[in-house]
Protein backbone atom coordinates (compact mmCIF):
# COMPACT_ATOMS: atom_id res chain seq x y z
CA UNK A 1 0.00 0.00 0.00
CA UNK A 2 1.57 3.36 -1.12
CA UNK A 3 1.87 5.92 1.25
CA UNK A 4 0.50 9.49 0.23
CA UNK A 5 0.86 12.58 1.57
CA UNK A 6 -2.10 15.16 0.95
CA UNK A 7 -1.48 18.84 1.07
CA UNK A 8 -4.32 20.84 1.32
CA UNK A 9 -7.32 19.68 3.55
CA UNK A 10 -10.40 22.27 2.55
CA UNK A 11 -13.42 21.74 1.38
CA UNK A 12 -12.55 19.29 -1.23
CA UNK A 13 -8.74 17.76 0.10
CA UNK A 14 -10.34 16.60 3.42
CA UNK A 15 -13.39 14.57 1.44
CA UNK A 16 -10.76 13.17 -1.00
CA UNK A 17 -8.70 12.66 2.52
CA UNK A 18 -11.51 10.70 3.63
CA UNK A 19 -11.91 8.15 0.76
CA UNK A 20 -8.27 7.39 0.96
CA UNK A 21 -8.38 6.29 4.90
CA UNK A 22 -11.65 4.46 3.97
CA UNK A 23 -9.29 2.66 1.40
CA UNK A 24 -6.73 1.78 3.96
CA UNK A 25 -4.28 3.94 2.57
CA UNK A 26 -1.66 6.15 4.91
CA UNK A 27 -1.68 9.10 5.02
CA UNK A 28 -0.20 11.88 6.35
CA UNK A 29 -1.51 15.28 5.96
CA UNK A 30 -0.68 19.08 5.90
CA UNK A 31 -2.78 22.18 5.81
CA UNK A 32 -2.17 25.59 7.68
CA UNK A 33 -5.56 25.16 9.02
CA UNK A 34 -4.83 23.16 12.45
CA UNK A 35 -8.51 22.53 12.84
CA UNK A 36 -8.93 21.23 9.74
CA UNK A 37 -5.98 18.19 10.11
CA UNK A 38 -6.96 17.76 13.67
CA UNK A 39 -10.51 16.73 12.62
CA UNK A 40 -8.77 14.37 10.00
CA UNK A 41 -6.22 12.77 12.68
CA UNK A 42 -9.62 11.73 14.27
CA UNK A 43 -10.31 9.12 11.55
CA UNK A 44 -7.08 7.85 11.53
CA UNK A 45 -4.61 10.63 9.00
CA UNK A 46 -1.22 11.25 10.13
CA UNK A 47 -0.30 14.71 10.86
CA UNK A 48 2.44 16.56 9.10
CA UNK A 49 3.70 19.45 11.66
CA UNK A 50 5.53 21.31 8.69
CA UNK A 51 5.71 20.69 4.77
CA UNK A 52 9.00 19.09 5.73
CA UNK A 53 7.42 16.51 7.03
CA UNK A 54 6.70 15.25 3.21
CA UNK A 55 9.56 13.70 3.11
CA UNK A 56 11.59 10.32 1.96
CA UNK A 57 8.38 7.82 3.20
CA UNK A 58 5.91 9.43 1.21
CA UNK A 59 5.65 7.66 -2.06
CA UNK A 60 2.48 9.94 -3.69
CA UNK A 61 2.00 13.90 -2.68
CA UNK A 62 -1.12 15.21 -3.71
CA UNK A 63 -1.57 18.67 -3.93
CA UNK A 64 -5.31 20.56 -3.29
CA UNK A 65 -4.42 24.32 -3.32
CA UNK A 66 -5.67 27.65 -4.22
CA UNK A 67 -3.76 28.73 -7.09
CA UNK A 68 -0.79 28.34 -9.05
CA UNK A 69 1.55 30.00 -7.05
CA UNK A 70 0.63 28.30 -3.74
CA UNK A 71 1.07 24.93 -5.87
CA UNK A 72 4.94 26.09 -6.53
CA UNK A 73 5.24 27.64 -2.99
CA UNK A 74 4.80 23.86 -1.47
CA UNK A 75 6.60 21.87 -4.09
CA UNK A 76 10.02 24.08 -3.37
CA UNK A 77 9.49 24.01 0.35
CA UNK A 78 9.71 19.91 -0.28
CA UNK A 79 11.11 18.71 -3.39
CA UNK A 80 14.82 17.96 -1.70
CA UNK A 81 13.13 16.02 1.24
CA UNK A 82 11.73 13.64 -1.87
CA UNK A 83 13.12 10.45 -3.25
CA UNK A 84 13.53 9.95 -6.90
CA UNK A 85 10.91 9.07 -8.39
CA UNK A 86 8.19 10.40 -6.09
CA UNK A 87 4.79 11.13 -7.84
CA UNK A 88 3.54 14.80 -7.63
CA UNK A 89 -0.18 15.26 -8.71
CA UNK A 90 -1.81 18.47 -8.47
CA UNK A 91 -5.31 18.34 -8.01
CA UNK A 92 -5.52 22.04 -7.75
CA UNK A 93 -6.61 24.11 -10.73
CA UNK A 94 -4.27 26.65 -11.92
CA UNK A 95 -3.07 28.17 -14.92
CA UNK A 96 -1.51 25.85 -17.91
CA UNK A 97 1.86 28.22 -17.72
CA UNK A 98 1.92 27.14 -14.34
CA UNK A 99 1.39 23.42 -14.30
CA UNK A 100 4.12 23.76 -17.48
CA UNK A 101 6.59 25.03 -15.49
CA UNK A 102 5.62 22.20 -12.23
CA UNK A 103 6.30 19.96 -14.33
CA UNK A 104 9.43 20.99 -15.66
CA UNK A 105 11.02 21.34 -11.94
CA UNK A 106 9.69 17.66 -11.43
CA UNK A 107 11.47 16.53 -14.26
CA UNK A 108 14.55 18.46 -13.30
CA UNK A 109 14.65 16.93 -9.76
CA UNK A 110 14.14 13.36 -10.88
CA UNK A 111 10.45 13.53 -10.15
CA UNK A 112 7.11 12.27 -11.97
CA UNK A 113 4.35 14.64 -12.09
CA UNK A 114 0.83 14.80 -13.16
CA UNK A 115 -1.66 17.87 -13.36
CA UNK A 116 -4.82 16.40 -12.36
CA UNK A 117 -7.84 19.30 -11.67
CA UNK A 118 -11.41 17.70 -11.09
CA UNK A 119 -14.70 18.35 -11.79
CA UNK A 120 -17.53 17.38 -9.16
CA UNK A 121 -17.23 19.78 -6.85
CA UNK A 122 -17.72 18.71 -2.53
CA UNK A 123 -20.48 16.40 -3.35
CA UNK A 124 -18.11 14.51 -6.14
CA UNK A 125 -15.27 14.63 -3.68
CA UNK A 126 -17.45 13.16 -0.63
CA UNK A 127 -19.35 10.55 -2.65
CA UNK A 128 -15.39 9.64 -4.23
CA UNK A 129 -17.57 10.22 -8.03
CA UNK A 130 -15.09 12.65 -9.63
CA UNK A 131 -13.48 12.87 -12.65
CA UNK A 132 -9.80 13.69 -13.41
CA UNK A 133 -8.49 15.41 -15.93
CA UNK A 134 -4.91 14.48 -16.08
CA UNK A 135 -1.56 15.95 -17.64
CA UNK A 136 1.74 13.97 -17.67
CA UNK A 137 3.05 10.57 -18.87
CA UNK A 138 1.46 7.07 -18.91
CA UNK A 139 4.04 6.00 -16.63
CA UNK A 140 3.13 8.41 -14.21
CA UNK A 141 -0.85 8.08 -15.18
CA UNK A 142 -0.33 3.96 -14.45
CA UNK A 143 1.36 4.56 -11.14
CA UNK A 144 -1.78 6.78 -9.87
CA UNK A 145 -4.26 4.90 -11.55
CA UNK A 146 -5.63 2.65 -8.30
CA UNK A 147 -5.66 5.80 -6.16
CA UNK A 148 -7.60 7.98 -8.83
CA UNK A 149 -10.19 4.71 -9.10
CA UNK A 150 -11.05 5.41 -4.99
CA UNK A 151 -11.13 9.31 -5.05
CA UNK A 152 -13.29 9.47 -8.48
CA UNK A 153 -15.26 7.22 -10.82
CA UNK A 154 -13.61 8.84 -14.28
CA UNK A 155 -9.81 9.62 -15.07
CA UNK A 156 -8.61 10.67 -18.31
CA UNK A 157 -5.12 11.24 -19.37
CA UNK A 158 -5.57 14.15 -21.94
CA UNK A 159 -2.01 14.32 -23.06
CA UNK A 160 1.18 15.57 -21.65
CA UNK A 161 2.76 18.24 -19.52
CA UNK A 162 -0.61 21.08 -18.53
CA UNK A 163 -3.10 18.76 -20.80
CA UNK A 164 -5.61 18.52 -17.38
CA UNK A 165 -5.60 21.99 -16.95
CA UNK A 166 -6.16 23.02 -20.44
CA UNK A 167 -9.42 20.64 -20.37
CA UNK A 168 -10.24 22.17 -16.79
CA UNK A 169 -10.26 25.15 -18.60
CA UNK A 170 -12.64 24.73 -21.31
CA UNK A 171 -15.05 22.56 -18.94
CA UNK A 172 -15.91 25.20 -16.41
CA UNK A 173 -16.05 27.78 -19.59
CA UNK A 174 -18.72 25.84 -21.16
CA UNK A 175 -20.48 25.48 -17.60
CA UNK A 176 -20.35 28.94 -16.99
CA UNK A 177 -22.09 29.65 -20.23
CA UNK A 178 -24.52 26.65 -19.83
CA UNK A 179 -26.19 28.10 -16.52
CA UNK A 180 -26.09 31.53 -17.85
CA UNK A 181 -28.00 30.23 -20.17
CA UNK A 182 -30.71 27.50 -18.19
CA UNK A 183 -31.41 30.82 -16.33
CA UNK A 184 -32.45 32.52 -19.00
CA UNK A 185 -34.82 29.95 -20.44
CA UNK A 186 -36.28 29.33 -17.04
CA UNK A 187 -36.77 32.81 -16.64
CA UNK A 188 -38.37 33.34 -19.76
CA UNK A 189 -40.67 30.47 -19.29
CA UNK A 190 -41.65 31.61 -15.72
CA UNK A 191 -41.97 34.94 -17.26
CA UNK A 192 -44.61 33.55 -20.46
CA UNK A 193 -46.33 31.60 -17.51
CA UNK A 194 -44.65 28.14 -17.81
CA UNK A 195 -44.73 25.69 -14.97
CA UNK A 196 -41.25 25.42 -14.23
CA UNK A 197 -41.65 21.65 -13.00
CA UNK A 198 -43.39 21.34 -16.63
CA UNK A 199 -40.35 23.30 -18.31
CA UNK A 200 -37.70 20.82 -16.50
CA UNK A 201 -39.63 18.05 -17.87
CA UNK A 202 -39.21 19.58 -21.54
CA UNK A 203 -35.87 20.64 -20.87
CA UNK A 204 -33.99 17.99 -18.73
CA UNK A 205 -35.80 15.08 -21.98
CA UNK A 206 -35.37 17.25 -25.08
CA UNK A 207 -32.42 19.15 -26.92
CA UNK A 208 -31.96 21.10 -24.04
CA UNK A 209 -30.74 18.34 -21.74
CA UNK A 210 -27.48 19.48 -20.06
CA UNK A 211 -26.07 18.82 -16.83
CA UNK A 212 -26.65 22.18 -15.84
CA UNK A 213 -30.42 21.17 -15.97
CA UNK A 214 -30.80 17.51 -15.11
CA UNK A 215 -28.29 17.23 -12.19
CA UNK A 216 -28.05 20.98 -11.04
CA UNK A 217 -31.13 22.70 -11.95
CA UNK A 218 -30.74 26.47 -10.73
CA UNK A 219 -34.80 26.48 -9.76
CA UNK A 220 -36.09 26.21 -6.02
CA UNK A 221 -37.98 22.61 -6.12
CA UNK A 222 -37.35 21.79 -9.80
CA UNK A 223 -35.29 18.88 -10.56
CA UNK A 224 -33.29 16.72 -7.87
CA UNK A 225 -31.85 18.68 -5.06
CA UNK A 226 -29.46 21.17 -5.91
CA UNK A 227 -27.99 23.87 -3.99
CA UNK A 228 -31.10 26.08 -5.05
CA UNK A 229 -32.86 23.78 -2.77
CA UNK A 230 -30.68 25.34 0.33
CA UNK A 231 -30.72 28.92 -0.62
CA UNK A 232 -27.57 28.63 -2.77
CA UNK A 233 -25.18 27.58 -0.12
CA UNK A 234 -22.19 26.06 -2.61
CA UNK A 235 -20.91 23.18 -3.66
CA UNK A 236 -18.83 25.24 -6.10
CA UNK A 237 -19.26 28.81 -5.60
CA UNK A 238 -19.19 31.71 -7.85
CA UNK A 239 -15.99 32.98 -6.63
CA UNK A 240 -14.38 30.04 -7.62
CA UNK A 241 -16.16 30.01 -10.91
CA UNK A 242 -14.54 33.45 -11.57
CA UNK A 243 -11.15 32.01 -11.42
CA UNK A 244 -11.74 29.45 -13.00
CA UNK A 245 -13.21 32.19 -16.15
CA UNK A 246 -9.91 34.04 -15.42
CA UNK A 247 -8.36 31.26 -16.17
CA UNK A 248 -9.89 29.78 -19.10
CA UNK A 249 -9.41 33.48 -20.36
CA UNK A 250 -5.66 34.03 -19.69
CA UNK A 251 -5.46 31.03 -22.22
CA UNK A 252 -7.94 32.65 -24.57
CA UNK A 253 -6.21 35.57 -25.17
CA UNK A 254 -2.36 33.50 -25.07
CA UNK A 255 -3.83 31.43 -27.86
CA UNK A 256 -5.66 33.78 -29.74
CA UNK A 257 -8.68 31.59 -29.45
CA UNK A 258 -12.24 33.09 -30.15
CA UNK A 259 -14.70 32.65 -27.07
CA UNK A 260 -17.16 35.51 -27.32
CA UNK A 261 -19.45 33.68 -24.99
CA UNK A 262 -16.71 33.26 -22.90
CA UNK A 263 -15.52 36.72 -22.31
CA UNK A 264 -19.86 37.23 -21.86
CA UNK A 265 -19.64 34.69 -19.12
CA UNK A 266 -16.90 36.10 -17.27
CA UNK A 267 -18.35 39.67 -17.18
CA UNK A 268 -21.31 38.34 -15.79
CA UNK A 269 -19.60 36.39 -13.06
CA UNK A 270 -17.38 39.99 -12.37
CA UNK A 271 -20.71 41.74 -11.63
CA UNK A 272 -22.44 39.30 -9.50
CA UNK A 273 -19.32 39.25 -7.46
CA UNK A 274 -19.15 43.23 -6.94
CA UNK A 275 -22.82 42.55 -5.95
CA UNK A 276 -21.14 40.78 -2.27
CA UNK A 277 -22.84 37.55 -3.99
CA UNK A 278 -19.29 35.76 -4.98
CA UNK A 279 -19.91 33.34 -1.95
CA UNK A 280 -23.03 32.43 -3.22
CA UNK A 281 -23.20 28.79 -5.46
CA UNK A 282 -22.06 29.72 -9.29
CA UNK A 283 -25.88 28.88 -9.79
CA UNK A 284 -26.77 31.50 -8.11
CA UNK A 285 -25.97 33.44 -11.02
CA UNK A 286 -29.83 32.66 -12.35
CA UNK A 287 -31.15 34.86 -9.76
CA UNK A 288 -28.86 37.84 -10.28
CA UNK A 289 -28.88 37.68 -14.05
CA UNK A 290 -32.78 37.54 -13.73
CA UNK A 291 -32.64 41.34 -11.20
CA UNK A 292 -30.51 42.58 -13.66
CA UNK A 293 -32.70 41.91 -16.63
CA UNK A 294 -35.81 43.03 -14.96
Amino acid sequence: MKKIGFIGLGNMGSKMVLNLLNAKYEVLGYDINDESVDKLVEFGMKKAETLLDISQEIEIVITMLPNGDEVKRVFESIKKNLNPNTLFVDCSTINVSDAQEIHQKCLDNNLLCLDAPVSGGVNGAKEGTLTFMIGGTKEAFDLMGPVFDILGNKSVLCGLAGSGQAAKACNNMLLAITMIGVGESFNLGMNLGLDPEKLFEILSTSSGYCWAVNNYCPIKDVGPNSPADNDFKPGFSADLMLKDLTIALEAIKRTGSKANFGIKAQENFQNMIKNQTGHLDFSAIVNFNNENNS
